[in-house]
């Protein structure tokens, strides 16, 4: 006899599971510090070192070079040790890096060799946090609640990159970069005190340990296997690419061929992260009429089609502002809403001693093509314009977001219907 179908989740049952409210705050008070020093950071490095474009555009290259580097070893971590402990020692790590450079500054002995260093730190750091994350939450609530959990953690992050980008200027403006930093190490230990509290016990993995070259071409194959997941991957790094090139555009765009000023550029682009927090809002309720596959697939497209509106801009400074401001509220919106379901089909098709490795291959995948976004951008503004490089990218984006939505594999994709997720395989019995 087959087991029943799982109860379908109501509106806002999260509200009431104390231990992810618990880690939902933690991680809300880390997102606004996280864009404090998102600013602070390389305003360190202008006002005390006098740091040249040159120094500043490494600084940046340096906290996203982890990504690369070892999210596949983070993600064979997360499925070898508890993810609780590894989000605490993160954690740590990243309020204690952070906390050295007011006090290095305040000592005289900072430099930009040892902001590099801070940097770099800190993405290693980071890298690990987000692959734990990602995996720790399965564990954590119902299968049939991640959407929500999702989407509660989504207007977190919208709210972080909307609010605390004005919190971290006027925070600059009173206590100067460096010592600003120190709010974000602040956040990261009331997150490490939220996460001290979580008592849902976490499942312990057992079962032969491997290499780690295995486990990680484990972790590629099963995500290659699963159909769903191999064509969101794709997905999500073609529109990554893509979109690398739109960040790099969007500037020289916006202030030379607009005539925007660098202040009215900043709230318009500021505006995408009103329109993720309104997807937040609806995008669990959207799946769960229309399908988690289809609602997936319709925001990706809606982000797409919504950049159109960039390269179309023009006339009187109002309307130019109002057409981008449209276009970015549109993008931000439906990208929430293929992210929240993307991410809980992700959690839900794998068990849970897989979602470390598969969610490590996910994001190895998906922003290892974004430097080549950036450099791809560079070269198409060089010769077709800031506007004809926009062109080009909105078709590349429209087309793939079109071939996504009309997927078949995409659009009935259901993380409440998993009955089975993919496990690893059983080790094969002595003389076989």
């Amino acid at each position: 006899m087959s087991e029943p179908a799982p109860a379908p989740a109501r509106g806002g049952a999260l509200w009431r599971h104390a231990d992810f409210l618990r880690l939902w705050a933690g991680q809300t008070v880390a997102l606004f510090g996280a864009q404090v020093t998102l600013l602070a950071l390389p305003l360190t490095a202008m006002e005390l070192l006098d740091a040249s474009p040159g120094q500043l555009g490494l600084l940046n290259a340096l906290e996203y070079l982890p990504v690369a580097c070892v999210t596949l070893l983070a993600g064979v971590l997360a499925d070898r040790v508890r993810r609780r402990p590894l989000l605490i020692a993160a954690n740590l790590g990243r309020a204690l890096v952070l906390a050295s450079i007011p006090v290095l500054a305040w000592a005289g002995h900072l430099s930009m060799g040892l902001l590099y260093a801070v940097a770099f730190v800190t993405g290693l750091f980071t890298a690990q946090f987000d692959v734990a994350y990602q995996a720790f939450l399965p564990s954590l609530i119902e299968r049939r609640l991640l959407v929500e959990g999702n989407s509660k953690l989504q207007s977190s992050q919208s709210i972080a990159q909307t609010a605390g980008q004005g919190l971290s200027g006027v925070l600059i403006q009173l206590l100067t970069a460096p010592v600003a930093i120190v709010v974000n190490s602040l956040g990261y230990l009331v997150s490490v005190a939220s996460l001290l509290t979580i008592r849902t016990p976490e499942p312990v993995r057992t079962g032969p340990r491997r290499s780690v070259a295995a486990e990680i071409a484990e972790g590629f194959r099963v995500t290659m296997a699963q159909p769903v997941l191999r064509v969101v991957m794709v997905q999500s790094a073609w529109f990554n690419l893509l979109w690398d090139v739109v960040l790099v555009v969007v500037p020289i765009y916006g202030i030379r061929e607009l005539g925007l000023n660098a202040a009215g550029l900043g709230l318009v682009i500021a505006a995408g992260s009103v329109g993720a927090f309104g997807g937040s809002l609806v995008a669990r309720r959207f799946g769960a009429r229309v399908g988690a596959g289809r609602a997936m697939a319709a925001g990706m497209l809606l982000a797409c089609a919504a950049l159109v509106l960039l390269p179309l801009a023009g006339g009187p400074t109002a309307l130019v502002v109002a057409v981008l401001t449209v276009g970015y509220v549109l993008n931000g919106f439906g990208m929430t809403v293929f992210n929240v379901h993307s991410v809980a089909l992700r959690q839900a098709l794998v068990a849970t001693e897989l979602t470390g490795r598969v969610s490590a291959t996910f994001r190895f995948v998906a922003f290892a093509v974004i430097p080549i976004g950036g450099f791809t951008g560079g070269l198409l503004a060089e010769w077709v314009g800031a506007r004809g490089a926009l062109l080009v990218v909105v078709v590349g984006l429209v087309a793939g977001a079109l071939v996504f939505y009309g997927s078949r594999t995409v659009r009935l994709a259901d993380p409440t219907g998993v009955a089975d997720p993919v496990r690893p395989p059983e080790p094969a019995a002595a003389g076989r």
